[in-house]
């Protein structure tokens, strides 16, 4: 590198650098052998304002779908997030001795298993009403979308994620997957959520959302090579 960078100073200081072809090709040659040559970013992920358009055109594209697709696309978003919290709650559930004696690994062994949904609905153009949340309105202020497409992209992908995780629940409850050590912890991560206060459960429930959206941010800020 610092042998490339005294070559490209003497020559751009020689004063028959215009007049000496061979001197020129010798030196382009010995800053491609260097590695040399334009500059080229080797980012990984886009710049802030990248990523924003990013978002605001993946909202543009969700809201702007034919209905009946956004309703089919959000019913298979509800039934990966079944899948992430079945498999989840399988695991974590079905851990006796962990669960007694280091809950926070019990805890951990959840919260590791269930953005699994997350990668299915990313990878295979799920909609998910948190992530629409995020995404649909930042086309609306790139003025992409119009409001009635925002209402009618939110209404129609919160009644397909809820039909999408009720046919879910229903089939794995027909099939008795659920039993044992999962049964129980679902009833008791249910029973929590509901008995808890409402005020801490908004505000839980808006941080929750706020990483959703991060995470739909995040995938759509990489870059591919």
């Amino acid at each position: 590198m610092v042998v490339a960078l005294a070559a490209i100073a003497l020559a751009a200081s020689s004063p028959d650098r215009a007049v000496n072809p061979p001197r020129a090709a010798a030196l382009r040659r010995s800053l491609q052998l260097r590695g040399g040559g334009p500059v080229q970013s080797v980012a990984s992920v886009k710049t802030p304002p990248e990523a924003y358009r990013s978002l605001a055109e993946k909202g543009a594209a969700n809201a702007k779908l034919d209905p009946l697709k956004i309703l089919h696309q959000s019913i298979m978003g509800g039934c990966y997030v079944g899948f992430g919290g079945l498999l989840s709650t399988m695991v974590a559930g079905n851990v006796p001795g962990i669960a007694a004696s280091n809950p926070g690994l019990q805890k951990l062994l959840f919260a590791a298993l269930f953005p699994m949904n997350l990668l299915l609905i990313l990878n295979t153009g799920g909609q998910l009403f948190t992530g629409n949340a995020a995404a649909v309105p930042a086309a609306l202020y790139e003025g992409l979308v119009t409001f009635p497409l925002l209402v009618q992209s939110w209404l129609l992908s919160f009644v397909g994620n809820l039909i999408g995780c009720a046919g879910f629940a229903l089939a794995a409850n027909y099939c008795g997957i659920v039993t044992g050590g999962a049964a129980e912890l679902a009833a008791s991560t249910a029973v929590k959520k509901c008995g808890a206060a409402f005020g801490p459960t908004l505000v839980k429930a808006v941080l929750c959302n706020w990483l959703v959206c991060l995470a739909v941010w995040l995938s759509g800020a990489g870059k591919d090579k």
